[in-house]
């Protein structure tokens, strides 16, 4: 595109007629509009432009972004102070690479600009800056709203509300800001001055900000969680039973269906012929989130678990476990810097009570064993193991069991399980893998739940009330698995019998079953299988039009303990028949965070590191 030779005659006129229509007087106009009035050439102009939109986005953008990212991360009752200090020190993180982020889209769109000045006749340039900047503010505040949705479904009315009054404002600021500038471009370009101040029409400019409110208050507002209900004084209980919960992750359903119907799994069989069979929708999310649903029954993000890890920047006190599209920020550039540190998510995390916590209330003793969000293993009368444990026990980390006297005979038994069992576990690997691979999936998958497996069953002789048993070997060894479908299938057949005899070794004496497989990571949304199984009450199928939620899960089992029912949680599965709650309840309470020890010492970074050596990190 030829360049036009600009007099001073030329830029006289279009000062001119910028100071008629106000645009010299102050704010954005003056400190932008100025760049198209200097006598030199327009490259220059365009770079000196596009470093101003970056610098003036980053103020306007940063600060209300950073206030989001620690309401949605702060404690169920954030201090006012700490949230201030805060959301500065994140502003301050979060200013470079939102000025260098939007610098560059504001190039691209000079580019598209420059392109219709070249190839089109505009008539009004003003009205082209305007429109572009139009369907530039609709963009961002679409991706506003998909950021608010994900990042404060567990924050507080009252600052959601700042929120979402900061948001329309920002959008209005971002849109006037483009516009100045593709102004300030066109007018360099053509030596042409705007016909009108298209932005200084009041109707315009209260149209777009009512627009974006009418756009992000709901959106805001409906991604706030309610005050969680008061924790009941007291539980009445029903006369109950004992009752299993196993989580088995990596299982397609149709492996499943596959050897059931092969007959290879005689306990599930049976489980299934007396009791039922039931498919769930599986949504894309965590691992620590889906199964932390299951035990809990308050779906993610509401129990508080929403990612693996964190991260806290430098001078922000509240980790970072909800980060959106700024999780790449974090781990690409603050971390390797030093700039942020790199934390893993604790069970101090979760708000929501699980089974076998609210089993335990009156002293009876439960069992927990390798369950997410179980780190550090915190007391209730019987055993828990926390998740991870055959790694960190090696490591002999603080926050591997609970009680902590339980921590030396759980690592002795974590050595005999890593010995060979004869089982034919070596054999099929050595056929299938490279020796260097052969070796990483049996210390990373194989051995961890062999040695789950010895711990659940050798706890299950002492009858706990209730029982949590989590596998994720499967799941774990086809994280990179190089030896074909076929050996991979038999390594699920060899799991999932494994799993079944032990099942058929605990049930005795159990009243109900829940056993949940998961395609885990092999699969990342579709569904997945439940058996529900009840002693002496023949389950069948659910209506066609019902759909079953998995937090109903956690609902048999709560029921089956004879609990009362919560109204935070569905009913349960209504393909069995249950007896009738002692009380309704509007909640069962939300656990209080935790001190986070452990995050800022060696058990921390041990926990990360044995996330890190599963593939999910």
């Amino acid at each position: 595109m030829a360049i036009p030779e600009t007099s001073a005659q030329d830029l006289d006129e279009v000062r001119s007629e910028l100071r008629r229509l106000g645009y010299l007087n102050h704010g954005f106009g003056r400190f932008l509009l100025q760049d198209a009035l200097r006598p030199q050439r327009p490259w220059p102009t365009l770079l000196r432009l596009t470093l101003k939109v970056g610098l003036l986005a980053g103020l306007l953008l940063a600060l209300p972004l950073a206030l989001g990212l620690v309401i949605a991360n702060a404690a169920a009752e954030p201090n006012p102070l700490e949230v201030s200090l805060d959301t500065l020190a994140l502003f301050l993180h979060l200013f470079l690479p939102i000025s260098a982020a939007v610098a560059l889209g504001f190039l691209a769109l000079c580019g598209i600009v420059l392109a219709i000045l070249r190839f089109s006749h505009v008539r009004r340039i003003e009205t082209l800056s305007l429109g572009i900047s139009l369907v530039v503010g609709a963009l961002g505040l679409l991706l506003a709203l998909q950021g608010l949705r994900a990042l404060l479904a567990e924050s507080q009315v009252p600052l959601l509300v700042v929120l979402g009054l900061a948001a329309p404002f920002a959008i209005y600021l971002l849109i006037k800001l483009v516009d100045h500038g593709l102004l300030t471009l066109a007018i360099r370009f053509t030596d042409t001055a705007p016909g009108g101040r298209l932005f200084s029409r009041r109707w315009l400019g209260l149209t777009i900000l009512a627009a974006a409110f009418v756009l992000t208050l709901p959106a805001v507002l409906s991604s706030a969680r309610r005050d969680p209900p008061p924790e009941p004084a007291g539980l009445p209980v029903a006369p109950g039973e004992q009752v299993l919960l196993v989580g088995i992750d990596g299982v397609l359903p149709e492996e499943l269906d596959y050897l059931l119907a092969l007959g290879d799994l005689p306990t599930l069989s049976g489980l299934v012929q007396e009791g039922s069979l039931l498919s769930y929708p599986r949504r894309d999310e965590p691992p620590a989130s889906f199964w932390t649903t299951i035990a809990t029954g308050v779906p993610g993000p509401d129990h508080g678990v929403a990612a693996l890890d964190s991260f806290r920047p430098l001078g922000v006190r509240t980790p970072l476990a909800r980060n959106g599209p700024l999780r790449a920020w974090w781990t690409g550039v603050e971390v390797p810097l030093g700039l942020a540190e790199y934390r893993p998510v604790l069970a101090n995390r979760r708000d929501a009570y699980t089974v076998w916590e609210l089993a335990s209330r009156g002293g009876a003793p439960v069992l927990a064993v390798n369950w997410w969000a179980t780190f550090p293993a915190e007391e209730v009368p019987g055993l828990v193991v926390a998740h991870g444990a055959w790694q960190l026990l090696q490591e002999r980390a603080v926050g591997a069991a609970a009680p902590a006297s339980a921590g030396p005979p759980l690592a002795a038994l974590a050595r005999e399980a890593a010995r060979p069992v004869g089982d034919g576990t070596e054999m099929r690997l050595a056929a299938a893998l490279r020796p260097p691979a052969a070796a990483a999936v049996l210390q990373r998958a194989l051995i961890p739940d062999r040695f789950y497996r010895q711990v659940f069953e050798r706890e299950m002789a002492r009858r706990p009330r209730a029982a949590a048993l989590y596998l994720p070997a499967l799941d774990i060894a086809a994280d990179g698995w190089q030896g074909g479908d076929v050996a991979f299938a038999d390594l699920v057949r060899a799991e999932l019998r494994a799993a079944d005899l032990l099942l058929g070794r605990t049930l005795s004496g159990v009243g109900t079953v829940v056993v949940v497989l998961d395609p885990g990571r092999r699969r990342h949304a579709g569904g997945g299988r439940i058996v529900l199984w009840r002693r002496g009450t023949r389950c069948g199928a659910l209506p066609r039009a019902a759909a079953l939620a998995p937090e109903a899960a956690a609902s048999a089992l709560l029921r089956a303990l004879g609990l009362p029912q919560s109204e935070q949680l569905p009913a349960p599965p209504a393909s069995c028949a249950w007896p009738e709650p002692p009380l309704v309840i509007s909640g069962y309470g939300e656990r209080r965070e935790r001190p986070d020890r452990p995050a800022k010492g060696p058990e921390g970074r041990e926990y990360l590191e044995s996330l890190r050596s599963l593939g999910y990190l």
